[in-house]
């Protein structure tokens, strides 16, 4: 039910969504079904570097896969910003994300552009997402970035989530390059970064095979 989003919306919002116009679209089916896993604990030393992999768009089999095995492989583990309408046709790969201890967030239904939207609109890409993920895997993603990277002020007053940007912009949507990605985030990372990538890319992959034990091996955690 909508009732288990509100938590996501300021006050004036929530009851807008709660209102009577809106009650009919429920699917009297949307539960929160119970996980059949517990979340992985994960410990880190906050006196050494850290840097967060993000990846968006996903998921994607042939290119989510390798870049989790090799996150698997490097005791490592990333933020997938996954699209609504992929959820459910790659539940498999949700629920190993979070079984490996990766994070799941939430990048809109179908990556329309979430400022552009009528309220109405936005609102039905993000709770869509959220729907999607937790009827597939039973966790409730936490965090939000926003399509492009655009964002305004009632984009962030509509969503009480963390809206979640990047410091490090591979640009691999654009290069299709793997050396070009491994180059340019090797070369500007610090810690504390937070790193753009897609993984539906075939170079994305291949760039994170020897971007991730690189870094692990400079001091970084994942």
């Amino acid at each position: 039910a909508y009732t288990d989003l509100t938590n996501y919306l300021k006050p004036e919002f929530a009851k807008r969504v709660l209102a009577e116009e809106y009650v009919e679209e429920v699917d009297p089916d949307i539960s929160k079904p119970k996980p059949d896993f517990t979340l992985p604990r994960r410990e880190l030393d906050p006196n050494k570097p850290m840097v967060a992999l993000t990846f968006d768009d996903g998921p994607n089999k042939k290119t989510t896969v390798p870049i989790l095995d090799i996150l698997k492989e490097n005791g490592s583990v990333a933020t997938f910003f996954v699209l609504g309408n992929r959820v459910a046709s790659n539940a498999d790969i949700l629920k190993r994300m979070l079984e490996e201890g990766s994070e799941i967030g939430n990048h809109s239904f179908n990556h329309k552009e979430l400022t552009k939207l009528s309220y109405e609109e936005l609102m039905d890409q993000v709770r869509s997402t959220q729907y999607a993920v937790i009827e597939t895997t039973g966790f409730e993603p936490k965090l939000l970035r926003p399509t492009y990277g655009s964002f305004d002020d009632a984009l962030q007053s509509s969503v009480e989530m963390p809206l979640i940007l990047w410091s490090v912009d591979t640009r691999d949507w654009k290069s299709r390059d793997a050396s070009s990605v491994l180059e340019h985030v090797l070369k500007n990372v610090r810690d504390g970064d937070i790193v753009l990538m897609h993984d539906i890319y075939d170079s994305t992959a291949e760039a994170v095979r020897l971007l991730v034990p690189e870094l692990v091996s400079k001091g970084y955690q994942l």
